[in-house]
C-alpha cells in the first residue's frame, strides 16, 4: 500500500514540469494585462512616492531610514469559495514615537488564511499584535521574540473550549478551524554600527507568503522577488520528516498521500499552522509534549512554529508584498493557477512610482484569478522609501 502511495506521489511530480510549463504561458499572457492596467493607474494617480534614482541617491547618505511611505491590502472570494476565510492587518505608527516606546515595531502588517471557518483568522488580526508586544525584544532576539508570540498565539488558541463547563469542542472556532500567517515588522535596528538604519522582521506558519521586491545592483533598477518565507506543506520532504521524527507508532505514517496530495493525518495539506486543534493534543491525558516549542508528542505533528528572518532595509528595497496562497500557483493542493514570484515582482515594478498600493493588491489578486486561482486570495502591499534622520534622535535603550 505505501509503495502504490509512492508511486502515485513520483507519478504527480513527474507531470509538473508540463503543467507548469502551461501555467506560465497563461501568467505571462496575463502579465502583460495587468501591467498595462497598473501603467495607467500610476499615471491617474498623483500619490507621492520616492522614484528609483532618488532611492538609489539616498543609499549613499548615513541620515536616511527606509520606510513604509504608503501601504495598501484587497482580499476576495474564492470561486469555489462560500465565503473568504481570509484576513489581512496594517499598523503603521510614527518610527519616532515607536522608538520612544521601547523601540517597537513602527510597522506591523500581517495576513491570515483561514480554513474551517474564520474564526482564526479573525482572532489573529485582532489579537496577535498584542501578543508580539507581550513578547517582543528588539535586536538580535527579535526572531526569538516573535517565534514566541507565534507559540504563545497557538495555545490561546487551543485552549478555548466551549459548551457546558467547558467540555465542550475545544479551539477558537471549533477543533477543525485553523489559519496560516505571515507577518512583516519594521523597527529600527538598534545595532551600534546601524545609523539610524530600518530592520524587517518576517514570519510566516503554513503556505503564505512574504516577499521582498528589491532593485538588483547592477541590473538597471530591475526589481527582483526576495522570498522571506519557507513553505510548511507535507508534499516537501523535510516537513514529513519532522513529522514522522516523533511518531509514536512508525507503523501507522502521520502524513499520508490522499486525494493527490500528501495530507497530515490524511486530512490538512498543511503541516504548520496556528489552531486546527484536532490534529494537536490537548496535553492533558497524552505524555509529555517532547519540547517548548510545541513540536508535539502526540497529535498528528501540526506544529506553530514559524519561519523567521531578519535583515537590515536599505534603499534599494521597494516593497514589501504579504499574500496568502490563493495568489500563487497551487494546483497541486486544489488551489488551482496563480502567479510565481517573479511575477509578483514585474507587476510592482510595473506599477510605477505612484500607483495607490490597494490599486496593485488588486492587480496582483485579478492577475492570479485569470490564470486559474480558485481560492480566496489576500494581499498586502507596502511601498518602501527613505526619510531623514534627525541627527540628536534618541538611541532606542
Amino acid at each position: 500500500m505505501l509503495a502504490s502511495k509512492s508511486s502515485r506521489a513520483a507519478a504527480a511530480a513527474a507531470a509538473a514540469p508540463a503543467q507548469r510549463q502551461r501555467q506560465q504561458q497563461q501568467q505571462q499572457q496575463q502579465h502583460r494585462r495587468a501591467s498595462s492596467s497598473l501603467a495607467a493607474s500610476s499615471s491617474a494617480s498623483s500619490s507621492p512616492s520616492p522614484s528609483a534614482p532618488a532611492a538609489a541617491a539616498a543609499a549613499g547618505s548615513n541620515n536616511t531610514r527606509v520606510v513604509v511611505t504608503a501601504h495598501g491590502s484587497y482580499t476576495v472570494r474564492g470561486t469555489v469559495r462560500k465565503v473568504n476565510e481570509d484576513r489581512v492587518e496594517v499598523r503603521v505608527s510614527d518610527p519616532d514615537t515607536a522608538r520612544e516606546r521601547g523601540n517597537q515595531p513602527a510597522v506591523f502588517a500581517g495576513c491570515y488564511d483561514g480554513h474551517g471557518g474564520d474564526a482564526v483568522a479573525i482572532w489573529l488580526a485582532s489579537k496577535l499584535w498584542g501578543v508580539i508586544l507581550e513578547n517582543w525584544t528588539a535586536g538580535a532576539r527579535a526572531r526569538a521574540a516573535i517565534e514566541d508570540a507565534y507559540l504563545a498565539a497557538d495555545r490561546q488558541l487551543l485552549s478555548a473550549a466551549g459548551g457546558f463547563l467547558g467540555l465542550g469542542e475545544r479551539g477558537v472556532g471549533g477543533s477543525r478551524c485553523g489559519a496560516t500567517a505571515a507577518n512583516a515588522l519594521l523597527f529600527a535596528d538598534p545595532a551600534p554600527d546601524a545609523g539610524g538604519a530600518t530592520a524587517l522582521l518576517t514570519a510566516n506558519a503554513g503556505d503564505a507568503r512574504v516577499l521582498l521586491i528589491t532593485r538588483s545592483p547592477g541590473g538597471g533598477g530591475k526589481c527582483e522577488a526576495v522570498p522571506l518565507y519557507e513553505e510548511h506543506v507535507p508534499d516537501l520532504e523535510r516537513e514529513r520528516e519532522r513529522i514522522e521524527r516523533n511518531n509514536p507508532n512508525p507503523k501507522m505514517p502521520l502524513v499520508r498521500y490522499v486525494a493527490g496530495t500528501w495530507r497530515v493525518g490524511g486530512l490538512l495539506a498543511l503541516s504548520r499552522a496556528l489552531g486546527d486543534s484536532y490534529l494537536k493534543p490537548s496535553l492533558r491525558f497524552e505524555g509529555v509534549s517532547t519540547g517548548s516549542n510545541n513540536n508535539y508528542a502526540t497529535g498528528f505533528g501540526l506544529s506553530a512554529e514559524p519561519f523567521t528572518t531578519l535583515r537590515r532595509l536599505t534603499p534599494d528595497d521597494a516593497f514589501v508584498v504579504l499574500a496568502s496562497d490563493g495568489l500563487f500557483a497551487e494546483e497541486a493542493r486544489g488551489g488551482g493557477g496563480g502567479l510565481t514570484d517573479e511575477m509578483v515582482a514585474e507587476l510592482c515594478e510595473a506599477s510605477g512610482a505612484s500607483a495607490p498600493c490597494d490599486a496593485i493588491a488588486k492587480a496582483l489578486a485579478e492577475a492570479a484569478a485569470a490564470v486559474g486561482s480558485t481560492d480566496d486570495i489576500s494581499v498586502v502591499v507596502l511601498r518602501l522609501g527613505t526619510a531623514d534622520v534627525e541627527e540628536d534622535a534618541p538611541s532606542p535603550e
